[in-house]
């Protein structure tokens, strides 16, 4: 087979319009990992409207019993909200679980207020509401999930992406929303509680791989089709290294929205937290590829574990498409000016007086990291450096940044790209540039949840 970039045909998840009735859905040969969608109540064209409610439910994962979930409006993964941008959204959100909960906003740039974060939101507590409203400023794809015992409330199934489309989107024959998940769970059904120390060390990682809440889902692709697949790792502790035999995957985009210049690479890997947008066009023989996560040296020997399978793609033996030209460059991303650094973060483990695992910022945890304080509008540059033996996905709330240096190197301008969340490796080092320009106070932690929720967090105050 020769090496090309590669699609996978299918269903259109992130179209835009109603759900598709129950009886086409069946019959769609990719419905096993067709996404809910948000029902938009408001018949203004500007404003998507809907009701969100984070109630339990039961799911049935691979050889255990059915496991009772967290879900927002009963599945897992949650709806998928589609947008504009410009539009405002309006998220009438209603809490039954039995402990409060909020929803952050992950990616998005809004008011403060709306981040879901107890830094500017009180908690919802069971049986209360709260209206969550916005503009959407930027476009992409981009997700939801609470910031109260994240680590617990994510792995149970409380998280669902938002996809907010530009005024100019690339042409493509198909598109989908991939979202990757790992869970723990039990034969009878449950979550395990208790973390053995690697696992607090290294996040939860579980033992069920998931595409869109479905365990290896066998999926028919159309050769020469370009299709557009949108990625977000929604997984407490888990990276994932994508890899499909015998193709590479076209990157156009990545969590600030598309980018200035598109690469190929034959893997992908992405962290808790971050996303990606592919092009990818199949080619070959009539036959079955397997899309795999590969081993990946995070830290602790991680790269001994062996390749693990997450879809299965069928390749048609229908006549091959002719391809079409893949795009090789978008509009440009304003290069944020930068000078000498302002803020180091430090970050590592430390054993507490208890004896029990930390994770640190600058040798404290929070809430005891100290606040930064910054003026509304200013620039400031970070120098992130990881003195632990593992990677850190470094996550900034409400801004996004870029990359000045990885290690030491300059970060090329035909690199430049707005992230919100990146990858820190063991013994390394990023140093990163964002405009604060939103009051308030926003959060910045480790996206390995069991990280964040042990410590490794701290907070930027915006002053107005």
């Amino acid at each position: 087979m020769s090496r090309s970039v590669f699609v996978f045909a299918g269903l259109a998840l992130a179209c835009t319009g109603p759900s598709k009735p129950e009886t086409a859905a069946q019959a769609d040969p990719w419905s096993a990992v067709q996404l809910a969608r948000a029902i938009d109540t408001n018949p203004d064209p500007k404003v998507v409207e809907i009701a969100l409610t984070a109630r339990a439910a039961t799911h049935q994962y691979p050889n255990s019993e059915p496991s009772e979930v967290w879900t927002y409006n009963g599945t897992v993964p949650g709806p998928l909200i589609e947008a504009n941008v410009g539009d405002e959204l309006v998220v009438h959100f209603e809490n039954q679980l039995p402990e409060p909960t909020t929803i952050h906003w992950h990616g998005i740039r809004l008011p403060a207020q709306m981040d879901g974060t107890l830094a500017m939101q009180a908690p919802i507590p069971p049986g209360g509401s709260f209206e969550y409203r916005f503009v959407l400023k930027d476009a992409g794809l981009f997700w939801f999930h609470p910031h109260i015992r994240s680590d617990v409330q994510i792995e149970k199934g409380l998280y669902g992406t938002l996809l907010v489309r530009g005024a100019e989107e690339p042409k493509v024959d198909r598109e989908a929303v991939f979202v990757l998940d790992d869970v723990r769970v039990l034969p009878d059904g449950t979550f395990p509680d208790y973390l053995d120390d690697l696992s607090k060390m290294m996040g939860r990682q579980g033992n069920v791989l998931l595409v869109n809440g479905t365990s290896l889902p066998t999926l028919p692709v159309r050769r020469g089709a370009v299709h557009r697949l949108r990625l977000v790792n929604v997984a407490n502790g888990r990276f994932f290294n994508l890899a499909l035999p015998g193709h590479s995957f076209r990157v156009i985009g990545t969590d600030g929205g598309l980018l200035p210049k598109p690469s190929d690479t034959d893997r992908l890997l992405l962290s808790p937290g971050e996303r990606y947008d592919l092009l990818l066009v199949p080619d070959g023989a009539p036959g079955e590829l397997t899309l795999t996560n590969e081993p990946y040296e995070r830290g602790h020997d991680s790269a001994k574990e062996p390749p693990l399978p997450m879809a299965v793609f069928q390749l048609s033996d229908d006549e091959p498409l002719s391809p079409q030209p893949l795009p090789t460059a978008f509009g440009s991303i304003e290069r944020l000016p930068a000078s000498a650094i302002d803020h180091t973060l430090t970050l590592s483990e430390a054993f507490d007086a208890d004896g029990q695992l930390v994770f640190t910022i600058n040798g404290v945890t929070h809430p005891d990291v100290p606040k930064i304080s910054v003026t509304n509008g200013a620039i400031r540059v970070f120098d992130v450096l990881n003195e632990s033996d593992m990677d850190h996905p470094f996550h900034l709330h409400g801004f996004f940044f870029q990359t000045l240096e990885e290690d030491g190197i300059a970060v090329l301008p035909e690199a430049l790209a707005n992230k919100d969340t990146r990858i820190i490796r063991a013994h390394g080092s990023a140093r990163i540039v964002a405009r604060f320009d939103e009051p308030g106070a926003w959060m910045y932690h480790c996206h390995i949840l069991e990280h964040a929720e042990g410590g490794m967090m701290g907070e930027i105050n915006v002053l107005p």
